[in-house]
């Protein structure tokens, strides 16, 4: 009769710690957020100059700005997707959740982008400023809920950077320099800690 060896406490240590381990490896997708937050901030720039007239003929600029934004930024996402080599700890918990919550976030800011687009032939190009506090917002969702599960604090303070900026833009949506705000904000709570976080991979697996 064969005996079964039941679990020590040792052994139940060492499995505890080995999922916390991979629970709390290091973050996989620096590079997509830092791409989109060089993307926004050059976005909210040209919008800023389009307000000042500097560039464009004061309507179907914003409409260029923000289409091109749209189809640049999901094709670096996939350029960037194709060319990512497999690391050490991308299945761990919190890279998993990564990659659906900075989806998630991506895909409800394009379709603010494609509805904003759409009513800015009736409602005028006021309506693209309300794409900077749903931008936020869902920086801030993803930023929290990988940050948590990763046991990453800078990725949780930019995520709280975040949270401020979308009620500070809000704030001051009259404001005529807005989107200068918006643009250090996204570089401090998306772009920054994007490059930081690429800084931080893991090495390439052979």
């Amino acid at each position: 009769m064969t005996q079964t060896t039941q679990p020590t406490v040792e052994d139940i240590a060492y499995v505890r710690q080995l999922a916390e381990s991979g629970a709390r490896a290091p973050l996989t997708g620096g590079r997509f957020i830092a791409w989109w937050g060089l993307v926004v901030a050059l976005a909210w720039t040209a919008h800023h100059l389009a307000l000042k007239g500097v560039i464009g003929d004061g309507r179907w600029i914003f409409v260029i700005i923000w289409g091109t934004v749209s189809l640049v930024g999901v094709a670096g996402q996939l350029l960037l997707a194709r060319g990512m080599p497999a690391m050490a700890g991308e299945g761990s918990a919190g890279n998993r959740a990564s990659r659906s919550a900075w989806l998630a976030a991506a895909a409800a800011i394009v379709a603010m982008v494609v509805g904003c687009v759409i009513a800015s032939r009736t409602a005028g190009y006021g309506v693209f400023d309300w794409i900077v506090p749903v931008a936020f917002a869902g920086y801030a969702s993803a930023q929290f809920v990988t940050g948590s599960l990763a046991g990453n604090r800078t990725i949780m303070m930019a995520g709280a950077g975040a949270i401020a900026m979308t009620g500070i833009f809000t704030a001051f949506i009259f404001h005529p320099d807005r989107y200068l705000f918006a643009v250090a904000g996204v570089v401090l709570t998306v772009l920054l800690p994007g490059l930081l976080l690429l800084r931080a991979e893991p090495r390439a697996r052979d």
